[in-house]
């Protein structure tokens, strides 16, 4: 397919940003397939009216009747290509007369790209399988070229099991647009109109008395079951604050190498709690490096956009669909800034604690403080925790360097030299910062930057080890890479 192009992924979620009417079933398609209305009827459409360029789109399908067969046409052009049964999803049998989303599984998705103008996208819904459909070869397979001879071809095989099956169709269309191109915008960590963008200065101290901290105090995921009545409220608001532009602008956030989360650029730069009476802030693109469980639900590891509203109610949001994936009721200090916010939810994600729990305040932006260039790339990678106290070991390479908890005295890192010389950079969130080096078969010892994160950086031997860590309440959890 060319228009709506195939692109993989490793996570995808489904719903659908907002709806297009499908034409009623009995009209004319643009295949020139007309079946006689009956009570069986078919039901489609698309999450993008007007499709620009590079966005992805949705589509959405059910039959009043199950179980049926799903057929699902691309009708671009003088290209008939069928979008499901696909080599992704094989299986076409629908039990249920729910709504279905297509894509449905997370190994791929569907981006509008050129040639411009319209569009159509047809299912047929048949309670016995239409073989004339079935088949073919590629991923999605060219059904022709000839839009009026292939719809001649399937109103023939329709008519073959009319007199036993009961089929039905319905068609939603799409318009192709260029893509806008994107107001310039200072990258992450700067204020102000390209080319004149001011870096953003943290404080030269750390706060002498830190602000109170962010507590969650709920948890509602999809198989809550007040999760649909409260999304569909806090998604009317969401819209309304502009949920389509914050997507799009999200999509196009890139979150700089080795850091987890980015602010929108259109984010204020701080937050203030009774901003958020009846409305939403769009915050920032958050990245989670793994799939994350809260509450027992899974979340998929990816890139969300985040909002936070009132009471004060915070929403993780796919990028791509606009769904939200989960809602979580917390307490925050008074006035806060975004990244303080991401940065707590990242940290909170993968904490080693079940359920709702305090959480450290601040984090100050950017986190990490500095990520040196040697962390970039490494392609060991894998996530720790540890007991503070416990000498456990976060890295061991052989015959190089083991990096570990130094034990119950010391509430410190230890790094240890199992043969050549080291050296090591340290930065914390409280803003400081170690250098230093150890000798052949020596240790060094670094304590814990108290309730705040780190990045250490160790070299030597031909290995390079990165470790970007957070210390809460007993416990330093964080991921770990090396050559």
């Amino acid at each position: 397919m060319k228009r709506l192009s195939l692109v993989l992924l490793g996570v995808a979620l489904l719903g659908l940003v907002g709806v297009s009417p499908s034409f009623s079933q009995g009209q004319p398609s643009p295949l020139g397939i007309v079946i006689q209305p009956t009570e069986f009827q078919a039901f489609i459409q698309v999450s993008r009216p007007v499709c620009a360029v590079g966005q992805t789109i949705e589509i959405q399908y059910r039959a009043n009747e199950a179980p049926y067969y799903a057929y699902i046409l691309d009708i671009q052009g003088n290209n008939v290509t069928r979008l499901l049964p696909n080599r992704f999803e094989p299986n076409n049998l629908i039990t249920d007369t729910n709504w279905r989303t297509l894509p449905g599984v997370m190994t791929y998705r569907l981006v509008c790209s050129p040639p411009f103008g319209p569009e159509y996208v047809q299912i047929i819904a048949s309670t016995e399988r239409i073989p004339q459909l079935e088949g073919g070869s590629g991923e999605f397979p060219l059904l022709g070229t000839n839009p009026q001879a292939v719809g001649q071809q399937i109103q023939q095989a329709i008519q073959a099991i009319v007199p036993t099956a009961k089929v039905a169709t319905a068609v939603a269309n799409l318009q192709v647009v260029p893509s806008q191109p994107q107001p310039p915008s200072c990258p992450p960590g700067y204020v102000g109109t390209p080319p004149n963008c001011v870096p953003v200065q943290p404080p030269s101290q750390p706060p002498s008395q830190p602000p109170s901290g962010f507590n969650v105090q709920q948890v509602i995921t999809p198989g809550s079951p007040q999760f649909v009545q409260l999304a569909t409220q806090i998604m009317a608001k969401l819209q309304a604050a502009g949920l389509a532009q914050a997507l799009a602008q999200a999509q196009a956030t890139q979150i700089p190498q080795g850091q987890n989360a980015a602010p929108l650029g259109t984010a204020p730069q701080q937050i203030n709690v009774q901003q958020l009476q009846n409305t939403y802030i769009f915050t920032g693109v958050l990245q989670l490096t793994q799939n994350a469980t809260v509450s027992g639900y899974t979340i998929p590891a990816g890139k969300y956009l985040t909002a936070i509203g009132e009471d004060p109610i915070f929403v993780l949001i796919d990028i791509f669909t606009g769904q939200i994936v989960v809602i979580i009721i917390v307490t925050c200090p008074p006035i806060f800034t975004p990244f303080n916010l991401l940065l707590f939810f990242f940290g909170w994600f993968f904490s080693p604690f079940p359920g709702p729990f305090p959480f450290p305040y601040p984090f100050p932006w950017p986190f990490p403080i500095v990520m040196p260039a040697a962390c970039s790339g490494l392609p060991n990678q894998f996530p720790f925790t540890v007991a503070i106290g416990s000498g456990a070991p976060i890295v061991s390479l052989a015959g190089v360097m083991q990096i570990k908890d130094a034990g119950w005295f010391f509430n410190a890192l230890q790094i240890q030299s199992l043969g050549p010389a080291l050296s090591f950079q340290r930065f914390t969130s409280l803003f400081g910062i170690a250098f230093g080096f150890v000798g052949s078969f020596s240790t060094a010892t670094l304590p814990y930057s108290s309730l705040g994160t780190f990045v250490l950086l160790v070299q030597g031997g031909g290995k390079t080890v990165c470790i970007q860590g957070v210390a809460s309440f007993g416990t330093v959890f964080g991921f770990a890479s090396h050559n």
